[in-house]
C-alpha cells in the first residue's frame, strides 16, 4: 500500500524536534548523512501514529506531510510485510504507476510517462539507490534487499533529479550501519518450491568511529508455466545479491559511507503467443512457412500452384517436409485459460548488476558539503524466441548488453536570511560506456523467402511453383560482403552447428544482426531554494541546466536482406549528437491549518535524445514535459484520518516511444500529448476500533495524444511509407510499387488516443487488524486489493486491424497475510498469499510482423497465485 499512512512509525516528538533543529537551524551545519540516519531511525520505530514518515526526497530530511510534492513512501515495515522487493509488486501500492518487462528490460511508468524496452536507452522514470543514479533498464527488475524505505516521486523532477526524469523518480534507500550491534534473518518457503532467505548484520568496527553492515539475499522458485514445446517449466527464477556498507565518522563533522553491492539474476520468462493473424491467409503457428507448410491435398484443391507430378512427389506431405524445412510445433494453447506456454526455443536470461560508491558529508560550519562518487557495471545476456509459437521464428541467439557507468554529484546546502532561506546548489556528471550486440535468427522468414525464390517457376510455366531436386539451395553468400557476418562474440549457432565468430561467421540460416557501441555523457548544474515569507507561507524555486552528448557506432548485418536484394539496408556508421536544456520548478506552499499543507507548483522535465540500434542513421530527439500541479496534505480527526490529494495537468511534447515501421523497431517522437489527473492517498486509524486500519490510493488520468500519423508493424493502416512522424494523416498515400493512391486506414492517426501504459483508473486498498495478544505478542491480519484499468501497449490503442489484443484488459490482484509477532518484537511468523484470484496478466504485449505474412502478438506474464510461510528473527538494534 502507499505508505503515506505511516502505520509503522512512532511519533517521537523530542527526536523529531532535535533532528529538525539539527538540519534546519542556521549555524548547526548538520550533514546530510546524519539527516538520512535520522530519517532511518524515525521510520524504524513502529507505532500507530499517522503522518510521521521522514523522507529525503528533496535531499534533506523532512516530514512526508510537510513536503510539497506528490510522493509515496514505503517504509521498511511495509516492505518486509509485503515482501515488496521488485517493481512488479511496487506497482500495486503506488498511484499512477505501472510496470512492464520485455526481454529483461524494465519500463516503469508514472502518470503515463515512461519508456519502452529499448537497448542502451534510459528510463523516463529515473531510479536512484542511496543517491546513485542507475541508468540501465536491464537491472531495474532485480529484487532489492535490506531496504529502509522506497520513495516514489511522481512528475518531472527537473531540478534536484534532473537526469532524464520526465516521469518521476524512484529512490531505494538501504539500511545504514549502526553502532549498536544487531542482526536479522528471515526465511520463507512457498508453492513452486519458492525459497527466499535474507540475512543482515550490523555493528561497530571501531566504537563510535567505524560501523559496518552486511546483507545477503537469496531467492528461487520453480517455473510458473510449463512449456509444451520444450518440455520444461518456464518462468523459473534464481537471484542472489549481497551488499556491504562501512560508515566512517572520524570527527563529529565528517561522515564517509562506502558501499558495495552485487546482484545476479537468472530466469527464463518465455514469450507466450496471445494472438496470431495470417496476413496472407496461410501463415500461422500451424503453417510457419505459409503455403509451403500446406499438405499436398491443399495443392490438389487449389490448381495452378503445383503441377500434378510435383503434387505426387509430396506423397501427401508438405513442401516443407519434402525439403526438410521448418515444421510446426505443438498447437499454441490459450495462455490465459491453460497457463501453458508454447515457445519453440529454450529461454535464458542472465542479468548482473554490481557497483560501489563513496558518500562524503562534511559539516563546514555555515554550510554542508556532500559528495557522491559511484561506479556501476551491468550486464544482460539472453537467448529466447519472441514469436511465442511452437516452432522457432524470432530467435535471439544471443543478445548481449553491457554498461559501465560513472557518476559524480556534489552539492552544498545551508541557510540564509536569518534562517528563512533553505538553499542547495550542486553539480552532476554522468558517463556511460554501453555495448550491444545481437544475432536474431529468422528461420521461418528465411526459409519461406528462400523457397519462394528457388521454387518459382520460369516464365511461361502454367504453374506458380515447381519442385526442384532436394536439397533446396541456401542463400547466395558466395560473394558476401562483410556485413553478412554476425556481430556477436562467442555466440552458438543453433541451426548450423559450431560457434559464431564476430564479424567473420556467415550462417546459412536467415539472420538479422546489429551492434552498437555508445558513449553517453551528461553535465548539469542546479540550484533550489525555499524562502519562508511568513512561517506558514513558503516560496520554492529551482533551476537546472543540463548538457547531454552521445556518440554511437552502429552496424546492421543480415544475409536475409542481402538475399532479398536489400543490401543497401545493411550499414555501419558513426553518429554524434548533443543537446542542452534548462529545467526547473517554481512553487508555493501554505499551512492552511495545523496539519494541513496546501501547495501549487509548476515544473519542467527533459529527457535526452539518442540513437536506435538496428539501423544506422536516425537520431531521435529529446522529449519535454511541463507539469502544473496542486495538492493538499492533511491529517484530520485528531490524527485518525490522513488524506493526500494531488491534481495535475501535463503538457507533453516530442514524446519518445517505440514503434514498428515495416517490421523495424525504433524510437520515434510522437508529437505531443496532454493529460489531466487526480491522485488520492489515504489512511484511517479509528480509535473507536482499536487495532483496525485502512489505507490505499486512487488515481484517475485522462490523457490524449495530439496529431500524428504512424504505421503499424505490417503497415495495415498504410502509413509506413510516409515521412514519420506526420502531424496529421493525409487521405491517401502513393503505393511506391504501383504508383496508385492507397487510402490511409483510420488507425494510422493517433490523435485523441490515450498514452501508452496510462490506465484511466487505478486503485489499491488495504485493510488490517492488529490484535493485541498480551503476553503472547500480537497478530496482524491484512488484506490488499489492487485494480489496474485497461492498459494500452501501443500508440494505436488496439485499433489496428487484428491487433485488438495488443491491449491489456483491466484486472484485480488480491493478497492476504497473517503475521504473529512476539512481545519483544524479536520473532515473527507469517502466512502469506499473493494474487489469490490467480489472475494471469501480461506485463507487456508486443506485435511482431516476422515473417511479413503473419502478425504474432506475444507477451511475457506476471506471477500466478503464490502462497507460503515466512519466519523472521531480529536481534539487538534490528529489533528496535
Amino acid at each position: 500500500m502507499a505508505e503515506v499512512s505511516a502505520l509503522s512509525v512512532r511519533r517521537v516528538a523530542v527526536g523529531a524536534a532535535a533532528w529538525g533543529a539539527m538540519l534546519l537551524a542556521a549555524g548547526t551545519g548538520a550533514h546530510a548523512a546524519e539527516a538520512e540516519a535520522a530519517a532511518d531511525a524515525a521510520n524504524v520505530n513502529a507505532g500507530p501514529v499517522l503522518g510521521e514518515v521522514v523522507v529525503t526526497a528533496q535531499k534533506r530530511a523532512e516530514n512526508l506531510q510537510e513536503t510539497p510534492i506528490a510522493i509515496t513512501a514505503v517504509t521498511s515495515d511495509r516492505i518486509e510485510q509485503g515482501n515488496i522487493n521488485q517493481p512488479v509488486k511496487l506497482q500495486f501500492s503506488v498511484p499512477s504507476m505501472t510496470f512492464g518487462n520485455e526481454d529483461g528490460f524494465t519500463y516503469l511508468t508514472l502518470r503515463g510517462v515512461g519508456n519502452d524496452a529499448t537497448s542502451l536507452a534510459e528510463s523516463s522514470v529515473a531510479t536512484y539507490q542511496d543517491g546513485v543514479y542507475t541508468a540501465a533498464l536491464i537491472t531495474e527488475s532485480i529484487p532489492s534487499a535490506d531496504l529502509q524505505r522506497i520513495e516514489i516521486l511522481r512528475g518531472p523532477q527537473g531540478t534536484l533529479y534532473g537526469r532524464n526524469t520526465t516521469g518521476g523518480v524512484i529512490n531505494y534507500i538501504t539500511k545504514s550501519p549502526s553502532f549498536d550491534p544487531g542482526a536479522n534473518a528471515s526465511i520463507s518457503y512457498g508453492n513452486y518450491n519458492a525459497v527466499q532467505g535474507d540475512i543482515g548484520v550490523t555493528g561497530p568496527v571501531v566504537q563510535d568511529k567505524v560501523a559496518g553492515r552486511f546483507s545477503f539475499h537469496y531467492g528461487y522458485h520453480d517455473g510458473y508455466y510449463p512449456n509444451i514445446a520444450t518440455h520444461v517449466r518456464d518462468y523459473q527464477d534464481r537471484n542472489i545479491s549481497g551488499r556491504a556498507t562501512v560508515l566512517f565518522q572520524p570527527t563529529d563533522h565528517l561522515t564517509i559511507t562506502v558501499r558495495g553491492d552485487m546482484a545476479h539474476d537468472t530466469f527464463n520468462d518465455a514469450f507466450a503467443l496471445i494472438h496470431g493473424t495470417a496476413l496472407d491467409g496461410f501463415t500461422d503457428a500451424a503453417h510457419p512457412l505459409g503455403l509451403f507448410s500446406e499438405p499436398a491435398a491443399f495443392f490438389t484443391a487449389v490448381p495452378g500452384l503445383l503441377s500434378p507430378s510435383d503434387i505426387a512427389k509430396l506423397n501427401g506431405g508438405s513442401i516443407a517436409s519434402f525439403y526438410g524445412l521448418l515444421q510446426p510445433g505443438p498447437p499454441p494453447p490459450d495462455i490465459f485459460t491453460t497457463k501453458t506456454v508454447d515457445n519453440g526455443a529454450p529461454t535464458i536470461f542472465r542479468t548482473d548488476a554490481n557497483g560501489a560508491s563513496v558518500t562524503v558529508s562534511w559539516d563546514a560550519g555555515p554550510a554542508t558539503v556532500k559528495s557522491i562518487s559511484a561506479y556501476r557495471y551491468n550486464n544482460l545476456y539472453f537467448e529466447n524466441d519472441s514469436g511465442g509459437i511452437g516452432s522457432p521464428s524470432v530467435d535471439f541467439v544471443p543478445f548481449i548488453q553491457r554498461d559501465t557507468q560513472y557518476t559524480q554529484e556534489i552539492n552544498v546546502s545551508g541557510k540564509g536570511f536569518n534562517g528563512r532561506l533553505d538553499w542547495l546548489v550542486g553539480g552532476f556528471y554522468y558517463h556511460d560506456d554501453g555495448f550491444l550486440a545481437a544475432t536474431v535468427f529468422l528461420p521461418s522468414a528465411g526459409e519461406a523467402a528462400n523457397a519462394g525464390i528457388f521454387l518459382s517457376s520460369p516464365p511461361g510455366s502454367p504453374y506458380i511453383f515447381q519442385l526442384i531436386p532436394p536439397p533446396l539451395p541456401t542463400f547466395n553468400i558466395l560473394a558476401a560482403p562483410n556485413n553478412l557476418a554476425t556481430v556477436v562474440v562467442g555466440g552458438a549457432n543453433p541451426y548450423d552447428g559450431g560457434t559464431l565468430t564476430a564479424e567473420q561467421s556467415i550462417p546459412t540460416t536467415a539472420f538479422l544482426g546489429f551492434l552498437q557501441r555508445q558513449t553517453s555523457e551528461s553535465v548539469a548544474g542546479f540550484f533550489q531554494g525555499t524562502y519562508r515569507i511568513i512561517p506558514q507561507l513558503r516560496l520554492t524555486g529551482g533551476f537546472r541546466f543540463t548538457a547531454d552528448s552521445k556518440t554511437a557506432y552502429r552496424e546492421l548485418h543480415s544475409n536475409l536482406l542481402y538475399d532479398l536484394g536489400l543490401a543497401a539496408s545493411l550499414c555501419n556508421s558513426n553518429t554524434s549528437k548533443s543537446w542542452t536544456a534548462p529545467t526547473g520548478t517554481v512553487g508555493v506552499d501554505y499551512d492552511a491549518a495545523p496539519h494541513v499543507l496546501t501547495y501549487a507548483k509548476a515544473s519542467w522535465g527533459y529527457k535526452a535524445g539518442g540513437m536506435n540500434p538496428g539501423e544506422c542513421h536516425h537520431v531521435y530527439d529529446p522529449e519535454y514535459l511541463t507539469d502544473y500541479e496542486g495538492g493538499i496534505k492533511a491529517i484530520f480527526a485528531d490524527g485518525q484520518i490522513l488524506t493526500n490529494l494531488a491534481i495535475y495537468y501535463y503538457d507533453y511534447k516530442n514524446i519518445q516511444f517505440t514503434t514498428y515501421i515495416q517490421n523495424a523497431s525504433e524510437i520515434l517522437n510522437a508529437g505531443s500529448a496532454t493529460a489531466f489527473g487526480v491522485e488520492l492517498e489515504y489512511a484511517i486509524q479509528p480509535r473507536a476500533l482499536r487495532g483496525w486500519g485502512i489505507d490505499g490510493s486512487l488515481s484517475y488520468e485522462d490523457s490524449h495524444y495530439g496529431t500524428g500519423c504512424f504505421g503499424d508493424p505490417a503497415n495495415l493502416n498504410n502509413a509506413g511509407d510516409l515521412p514519420s512522424p506526420l502531424q496529421a494523416c493525409p487521405a491517401t498515400v502513393i503505393n511506391p510499387a504501383t504508383g496508385m493512391p492507397v487510402p490511409i486506414g483510420p488507425s494510422a492517426s493517433i490523435r485523441g488516443n490515450e498514452l501508452i501504459r496510462a490506465p484511466k483508473w487505478k486503485t489499491n486498498v488495504g485493510v488490517q487488524y492488529n490484535a493485541d495478544l498480551g503476553t503472547s505478542g500480537s497478530l496482524l491480519t491484512r488484506f490488499d486489493a489492487a485494480w489496474t484499468d485497461t492498459i494500452y501497449n501501443d500508440i494505436f490503442n488496439g485499433k489496428v486491424p487484428d491487433l485488438a489484443q495488443w491491449t491489456q484488459p483491466g484486472y484485480w490482484i488480491l493478497s492476504a497475510r497473517m503475521t504473529w509477532t512476539s512481545p519483544d518484537k524479536r520473532y515473527s511468523a507469517e502466512l502469506f498469499g499473493e494474487n489469490l484470484l490467480d489472475t494471469i496478466y501480461a506485463t507487456n504485449r508486443v506485435a511482431f510482423n516476422t515473417p511479413t505474412s503473419v502478425y504474432n502478438l506475444g507477451g511475457q506474464l506476471g506471477p500466478p497465485r503464490t502462497f507460503g510461510v515466512r519466519l523472521t528473527v531480529k536481534l539487538g538494534s534490528a529489533a528496535h
